[in-house]
């Protein structure tokens, strides 16, 4: 079910938590609109604010900006209309996980991650965290090897990071529709898992920072 105030499902409240986020910025107060436009290697910033309940994970995922990576923690105030796909059929109904999958389908109609195509890789990728990553249409699988091969057969040459940059830019573009169709649904968050080197972590995406509590840099 989304979670609300009136929720008596405990499982339903692991929302109320510690979240993380890692960033290259300083800030005193969480914003998603009105941000710079493209802070993310070249790429437009998500119309959304990501979380993780890995401390660690968020600290590796600022290792790169070096002493410019910032962690921050907060928490989402309670009775907030969060919709938890962490484990479909337990944390939140079938007909709302089917509701939503289709929304993201109606995002971008015939594109995006075909893993939104079938109800059971849709329910698996969420708890699993594959639904974070991008996954083509069998028609075009072939392409996308070719494009992985690229970018992992031949490091720092101009055709790996073109090819790398696609990938990403595609998988952004699959994240974003998830985004949208948060939004448009009427959620403020939605809660999921998200998969790195082979680890699952929870990911809370937020929509509406106003769910937020204040950031307090870890």
């Amino acid at each position: 079910m989304a979670v609300g105030a009136d929720s008596e499902l405990e499982h339903v409240m692991d929302y109320l938590t510690d979240w993380f986020h890692g960033t290259n910025s300083r800030f005193s107060q969480w914003k998603i609109d009105g941000r710079p436009a493209n802070l993310k290697n070249g790429m437009p910033l998500h119309r959304g604010l990501f979380f993780t309940k890995s401390l660690l994970f968020a600290k590796q995922s600022v290792q790169a900006y070096a002493a410019n990576g910032h962690v921050y923690k907060s928490s989402v105030l309670p009775g907030k209309a969060i919709l938890n796909l962490s484990r479909p059929g337990e944390s939140c109904t079938i007909a709302e996980s089917e509701s939503f999958r289709e929304a993201v389908r109606n995002v971008r109609p015939g594109k995006g991650n075909a893993q939104v195509g079938y109800q059971h890789y849709w329910q698996e990728g969420w708890k699993t965290g594959e639904i974070m990553k991008f996954a083509p249409p069998p028609h075009e699988a072939e392409h996308y090897q070719r494009l992985h091969h690229l970018a992992l057969a031949f490091p720092g040459t101009a055709q790996s990071i073109a090819a790398l940059n696609q990938l990403q830019a595609i998988t952004r573009d699959c994240i974003e529709d998830i985004v949208t169709a948060g939004k448009l649904s009427g959620y403020q968050a939605i809660l999921g898992n998200e998969q790195q080197s082979g680890a699952s972590y929870p990911i809370l995406i937020v929509l509406d920072s106003s769910i937020l509590t204040p950031p307090e840099l870890v």
